[in-house]
């Protein structure tokens, strides 16, 4: 069945989370589900649910989502509470984590909200990351954001980025790369 016709944006809801978490899981099977969520969504979902959105089915469940932070005070002074979930689970993980989080820092202000996005790989393809991209970069512009930006670490995510518009901004190792979007 061909769903790009029936899927939709629409804001995230709080009855979303156990799908958003299974989303993010299913995106990053490298470690336990509280792990991967407390990395990928639980932040965002728990203190910025405004700017989060999902892709959904013809049924309205998630298939996707876009979750950012457009306040890097608060998530600077509460994302360590998730990171220590990330340590008790898997210590290899957190160092990982711990110091992605430090070279994020080099991420110009302007650039000043930063998202995390995953698609159901039958999901995947056929439009509705990048409905979820413009949806959330419309948003952003309303609220007056200058810029968003993500850590891009395959080949598939870089590909994604360059596709919707994001440019290269920081190369932080090997395999992770910030791309940036300015938001007129």
């Amino acid at each position: 069945m061909d769903t790009t016709n029936q899927a939709m944006i629409r804001q995230y809801r709080k009855e979303d989370a156990k799908a958003v978490k299974s989303i993010a899981y299913h995106d990053d099977e490298r470690g336990s589900m509280r792990a991967v969520s407390a990395v990928r969504c639980d932040y965002y979902i728990d203190h910025e649910p405004q700017h989060c959105f999902v892709m959904t089915d013809e049924f309205d469940k998630p298939a996707g989502y876009a979750v950012c932070s457009v306040d890097r005070q608060s998530f600077s002074d509460l994302y360590p509470t998730y990171l220590a979930i990330v340590k008790e689970e898997d210590k290899k993980q957190f160092r990982k984590e711990l110091r992605l989080q430090k070279k994020l820092l080099a991420v110009p202000k302007q650039y000043s909200a930063h998202l995390h996005i995953s698609i159901l790989p039958s999901f995947r393809g056929k439009g509705g990351a990048k409905a979820l991209v413009e949806t959330l970069v419309a948003h952003l512009k309303e609220i007056n954001v200058s810029g968003v930006y993500t850590v891009a670490d395959t080949p598939s995510a870089v590909a994604f980025c360059e596709r919707v518009g994001f440019q290269r901004i920081l190369r932080i190792d090997k395999t992770h790369y910030v791309y940036g979007i300015k938001i007129d």
